[in-house]
C-alpha cells in the first residue's frame, strides 16, 4: 500500500515549512515535500505586465502542482503538501491529485501577532501577507486535525500528526 499524503493548509507564516521537514524526518519511509512556493518562484510577479499575464501565470503554478502531485502519488514516497490556497476550487484539484492515497488534511495556524512576527523575520514575505491571510474563510474548512504552532515545536507537531493518522485505518 502507498504511504499516506499529509497536505498542511494554512497561512504564510504559520509554520507548514518547518512541520514538513519535521514530518520527513520522523517518517519510515521517504518524503516528498512539495510546496507551491517552489512553482510560484518560478516567475516573478514583478514581471508581468497586466492582470492577464498574472492570472495565466497563477494557473500554470497551479497546473504544475498538479501535475507534480499526481506523479508524486503514483510513487512509493509519502507526500507532505505545503499550501497556502484560499481558492476552494484550485485546493480541490490539488486534493484530487492525490487520489487514490489516504489523504489527510491538516489545518496549521497560530495567533495573528505570531504570524507577524514570523513574518518580520522572513526576508521572502512582504508586511502584510500574513494579516491578509489570518481569518480567511478558505482556512475555516474542516480539517483531519488543526496543529497551532505556536503552542508546540515542529517535531512536537509532526508526532500529534502521526499519532493522529496512524490511528486512522486503511
Amino acid at each position: 500500500m502507498k504511504p499516506a499524503a499529509i497536505v498542511l493548509h494554512g497561512p504564510t507564516s504559520a509554520g507548514k515549512s518547518s512541520l514538513a521537514r519535521a514530518l520527513q524526518d520522523s517518517s519510515e519511509v521517504p518524503v516528498f515535500h512539495i510546496t507551491l512556493d517552489a512553482f510560484v518562484e518560478m516567475s516573478r510577479r514583478r514581471d508581468m505586465r497586466s492582470d492577464d499575464e498574472l492570472a495565466q501565470a497563477l494557473r500554470l503554478h497551479h497546473l504544475n502542482l498538479q501535475s507534480t502531485l499526481r506523479r508524486v502519488a503514483d510513487s512509493h514516497f509519502e507526500i507532505v503538501l505545503d499550501l497556502v490556497l484560499r481558492d476552494s476550487s484550485a485546493f480541490d484539484e490539488c486534493i484530487a491529485a492525490l487520489v487514490p492515497r489516504r489523504t489527510f488534511v491538516i489545518g496549521v495556524t497560530c495567533p495573528l501577532h505570531v504570524l507577524e512576527e514570523r513574518e518580520r523575520e522572513r526576508p521572502d514575505r512582504g508586511a502584510g501577507m500574513a494579516r491578509s491571510q489570518f481569518g480567511h474563510p478558505a482556512y475555516a474548512r474542516p480539517y483531519s486535525m488543526c496543529i497551532d504552532t505556536s503552542t508546540c515545536t515542529p517535531e512536537e507537531g509532526a508526532l500529534r500528526v502521526r499519532s493522529s493518522i496512524d490511528g486512522v485505518g486503511e
